[in-house]
């Protein structure tokens, strides 16, 4: 009879008329409440309405009087006279005739008499407010801790003197009429506003219906209320047999529910139990052993659930083995080998993560293909794995391979491991030599980087420093995350002033006096105190930031340049270039731009090492700021590689000699020979020469005789502020003679330079 799910489905349906009747009195029950509640509503509403008549039928009675009141010849003769008495009698007399709970004037200027008191009282702001706005002002009033219904009425003598102001008590016996009014035992009560106006109603409960009318304030007073209340359970009494009849009824059919509940829990629930427990264990990876004897749908559903189970775990091994293999070598991947690292366990050998990488790397994929490249590192792979000293290895990168090594011998072991497996590798039957480097790093020695990050900055290290096996250095790597927070604070900085340009003067030998001045980058920083230009200016071109710190300069020396000029200083200014944007067409078109017609007094100053990396492109975006105007200088000639071919092809109308020549210059020294011989050379090229670091009158005097056109240096002026600057030059700028200098800055200069 129940071999079939079906069988014992329809056997269960029986069941279902417990819950028909539960939904039934379910349905019954919430009828009546909707019914009774739209009743007992539409019944509070109704009270509401009466209420506002009758508020406006009182507002309406008491707007009469009080214009019956504030027409009065004798009264308005007393209002115009401020006579206290006869007003405070006479309000008194009409507020006891006419029931009135209190009645007042208020004069023009704010003062007041109540009914029955000759004393003056002060009008409150608000209530003045009302009645300026309307003469005939009504609404809901607070006086004390009592609500009124009050209005008022002007008193023209026969220009308005005051207002007459006539209030009704809202207390429990009025609401208390109102409650004899309606048909059902509501209750009723005044709610009002604070004093920003706001009405809080009470939250509206399950037990109690609720209905409320808004009652207006007196001119610009607060609002209110009325509110009305209604048990649900009142609400809910005539209905209460019915519904004692509905629950019996909904009881009895949840007995028969639970009878039946308990019938089909025996024959269904034990097998839908134990494929519960069976997903669950499936779901914690464990092996999954179901057995259900049964013919019925129930059985099957179990025998494919099982085939289901061994299929998942199957495709699960497959999944975390491929999540693990890197899919162009089938070695394992970073994971396979973090995951390594994260078991390895350090005894009395180190173990470190190492980063192996081919030399020429992008050269070969070139010449090979990506399909060939790859075999060649999973043949790679292949080799390193036959090592006895490695334990692990997997494919980092793409054409990175890291090892696990436990290394007595340290470098020297890794070093071993490396002539072991560099030898020509046949990829598609061709040889191909390889030239391996390598990275190191001791797990848990570090905590900058992960390992296997570590072991590959190591290899990028080792191979700056031509190195074939590099252990990483700490100290080199530095801290990329201080840099980073470094260069968000000059973007602030160039935003709030702590970044800002100073200006040295260039003294013309010549001509003797200062014709331009060079624009040289300061930074204040609020923590870090001052902040050397080589630091943060090497950080911009190395985060990218460069280029905005150069518009920055750029925009700045040309509004600067434009004060000085306005100030009668109309000097050539020169600006340093970063080599890396001396082949960035688009930056220089933007600073030709930018300049405008300003390009013939700026002078941009480059390094000839700027020149080296792309030569082509530098030299012709060279000629291409020649063209606009701009002078270039060869600067800091000497530092570094100079190179007298790149020299003569930099199209540059000034060569700078550095400064490291001249602060020991001496007649008789080799330094005094190779700055003669740089100034000869120079004018032969057609290139007037500066000389920077020029702080001494011996050392000017040396230069000037070698035949320099410039000098500039802490003699002349230290770089100054604009503002300062501008003072320098207003001041006059001292007169330099080569036969009476002294060995230190002017007085000018030294004051300006603090």
């Amino acid at each position: 009879m129940f071999r079939h799910l079906k069988t014992k489905l329809t056997f269960a349906y029986g069941g279902l008329l417990g819950l028909i009747l539960l939904a039934v009195a379910g349905l019954v029950l919430a009828s009546v409440a909707r019914s009774a509640e739209a009743n007992v509503r539409a019944e509070l509403q109704a009270t509401a309405s009466v209420y506002e008549r009758l508020w406006q039928i009182n507002e309406s009675q008491l707007a009469d009087n009080a214009e019956i009141m504030a027409r009065d010849f004798g009264f308005r003769e007393a209002v115009a006279t401020e006579d206290a008495d006869t007003i405070a009698s006479a309000l008194e007399n009409l507020r006891n005739r006419l029931s009135l709970a209190r009645a007042f004037l208020v004069f023009e200027d704010g003062r007041a008499l109540e009914a029955g008191s000759s004393r003056i009282l002060d009008t409150s702001p608000a209530v003045m407010s009302a009645v300026l706005a309307d003469d005939h002002a009504s609404g809901l009033i607070a006086i004390g801790d009592v609500q009124f219904q009050a209005v008022s009425s002007p008193v023209m003598a026969p220009a308005r003197v005051g207002w007459v102001i006539f209030a009704s008590r809202l207390d429990a016996a009025e609401l208390g009429e109102l409650e004899s009014l309606s048909p059902i035992a509501l209750s009723a009560s005044i709610i009002a506003a604070d004093a920003d106006g706001i009405t809080k109603l009470p939250a509206p409960t399950k037990s109690m219906i609720q209905a409320s009318a808004p009652l207006d304030g007196f001119g610009e007073l607060p609002a209110g209320h009325l509110l009305l209340n209604f048990p649900v359970a009142a609400a809910m009494a005539p209905f209460r047999p019915m519904l004692v009849a509905i629950a019996f009824l909904a009881a009895g059919g949840l007995c028969a529910l639970v009878l039946c509940s308990w019938f089909i829990s025996r024959t269904l629930t034990q097998p839908i139990t134990r494929l519960d427990e069976a997903t669950r264990q499936l779901a914690s990876g464990v092996p999954v052993d179901l057995s259900i004897n049964s013919p019925d749908e129930i059985g099957r559903l179990a025998q494919s659930f099982s085939v289901m189970a061994r299929e998942i775990e199957l495709r699960e091994q497959s999944m975390v083995k491929m999540s693990l293999t890197d899919t162009e070598t089938l070695l394992p991947n970073r994971r396979a080998l973090q995951n390594a690292i994260a078991e390895a366990t350090t005894g009395e050998d180190d173990v470190y993560t190492v980063a192996i990488g081919i030399d020429r790397f992008p050269q070969i994929m070139t010449a090979i293909g990506q399909s060939a490249t790859n075999e060649l590192m999973a043949k790679l792979g292949a080799r390193l794995e036959q090592h006895t000293d490695v334990r692990m290895t997997a494919m980092a990168t793409t054409d990175v391979i890291g090892i696990l090594v436990s290394a007595t011998d340290g470098l020297d072991g890794v070093d071993q491991i490396l002539s072991y497996v560099s030898h020509p590798i046949a990829v598609s039957g061709e040889m191909i030599d390889i030239e391996l480097s390598a990275g190191c790093c001791i797990i848990g020695l570090h905590s900058a980087l992960s390992p296997v990050d570590e072991a590959m900055v190591a290899l990028q290290q080792g191979r700056a420093l031509r190195q074939r096996v590099h252990l990483f250095d700490e100290q080199a790597y530095g801290d990329p995350s201080s840099t980073l927070s470094l260069m968000s604070d000059m973007v602030s900085g160039l935003s709030d002033g702590s970044v800002y340009l100073a200006y040295q003067p260039k003294f013309d030998l010549r001509r003797g006096a200062v014709q331009s001045v060079e624009a040289l980058l300061r930074w204040d920083h609020p923590i870090r105190g001052k902040v050397s230009p080589d630091t943060f200016v090497g950080f911009a071109e190395e985060t990218g930031h460069i280029r905005p710190l150069s518009q920055w300069v750029m925009s700045q020396a040309k509004a600067d340049r434009e004060i000085m000029a306005a100030a009668g200083f109309d000097l050539k200014m020169s600006v340093n270039i970063s080599g890396r944007l001396l082949t960035d067409s688009a930056f220089l078109d933007w600073a030709i731009a930018e300049l405008g017609d300003a390009c013939e007094r700026f002078c941009f100053e480059v390094t000839e090492t700027a020149v080296i990396d792309d030569p082509k492109a530098a030299l012709a975006n060279i000629e291409r700021v020649r063209s606009a105007g701009i002078e270039i200088s060869i600067d800091d000639y000497g530092s570094g590689l100079s190179s007298l071919s790149y020299l003569k092809q930099i199209p540059a109308q000034e060569l700078k000699i550095d400064k490291s020549f001249v602060l020991s210059l001496q007649s008789n020294s080799s330094d005094a020979l190779l700055i003669k011989s740089t100034i000869d050379l120079a004018h032969s090229l057609g290139m007037s020469v500066t000389v920077e670091g020029v702080e001494t009158a011996d050392a000017l005097q040396l230069l000037q005789g070698m035949g320099a056109d410039v000098a500039q240096g802490y003699y002349i002026a230290r770089p100054l502020p604009l503002a300062n600057v501008l003072a320098f030059f207003q001041a006059g700028v001292p007169s330099i003679r080569l036969s009476a200098v002294q060995d230190r800055p002017s007085l000018a200069n030294r004051k300006l330079a603090r």
